[in-house]
């Protein structure tokens, strides 16, 4: 293994939720990774002045999503309060694999090696899509690749540069956070941010099977028809530019169109 680029880790989770903690404290011990606990924003105690909400969503928010939302601000903004280059944030509901540590330092070790136009900002750590593949990891059976036609959702795991998290806050914050919908959702609109989003695969974290801490009643959850096809609509050109423009139509014509590459 090369050099191994400084990182840090964090793990979101709420002051309330001390099951989940002492669940994730098990996870990590089986890992070998440090890490720092990050209190996560309790959307019960949030008065409203704290962020800004301007809803680009295909519902209204919830109170929970906006708590998560911040939650990750929070947590990205105490990464760049370090000298870290890259940082691991997790969410308190994951299910950790034993080689998470050499796997994901082996592929930070190879960033460098990444061609300029495919050093990623973010790299997500669970999905199951189908993918553009772009890079073998040396030394695991993992591979650096794209998932599509739309970034996964879910926030449960994943690896933020410098660059990527600056990126992300410095269109986030204005005096206040701004809050346009739930922040996997947010990510899910890279071209906002010249972010550039991956996925190492085949996924290395997967969700532990507990009820969501964002809000039990699936009806506030539900889109609403109008807005969710105008939600659709606006994003259609940005998303499918983003993926030809930066990976080529070809790729994205078999892997996503014909699909020819099976999930994984």
């Amino acid at each position: 293994m090369q050099n191994i680029p400084k990182y840090r880790t964090y793990l979101i989770n709420l002051d309330r939720a001390v099951d989940r903690l002492e669940r994730m404290k098990i996870e990590f011990e089986k890992t070998g990774i440090d890490y720092e606990r990050i209190s996560a924003v309790d959307a019960k105690k949030l008065t409203g002045d704290e962020y800004i909400v301007k809803n680009e969503y295909d519902r209204d928010l919830i109170p929970g999503e906006i708590g998560c939302y911040l939650s990750h601000v929070e947590t990205l903004q105490k990464f760049l309060d370090t000298d870290a280059e890259f940082a691991l944030i997790i969410e308190d509901d994951a299910v950790l694999p034993e080689n998470l540590k050499s796997i994901l330092e082996e592929t930070l070790s190879q960033y460098d090696e990444l061609d300029q136009k495919n050093r990623w900002d973010v790299l997500k750590l669970s999905s199951r899509r189908r993918y553009i593949k772009i890079k073998d990891v040396r030394n695991t059976d993992r591979f650096i690749g794209v998932c599509g036609t739309s970034i996964p959702i879910t926030t449960i795991a994943a690896v933020w540069t410098r660059n990527g998290a600056k990126k992300f806050l410095d269109k986030t914050i204005h005096q206040k956070p701004v809050i346009r919908r739930p922040i996997d959702c947010e990510l899910q609109h890279p071209w906002e941010y010249d972010l550039k989003i991956y996925n190492l695969l085949p996924s290395l974290i997967k969700g532990f099977p507990a009820d969501s801490q964002i809000q039990h009643d699936p009806a506030l959850r539900k889109s609403k028809l109008f807005r969710q096809i105008s939600y659709e609509a606006k994003r259609i050109i940005p998303k499918y530019n983003y993926y030809i423009s930066n990976f080529g139509f070809k790729a994205f014509w078999n892997s996503f169109v014909l699909k020819k590459v099976d999930k994984i």
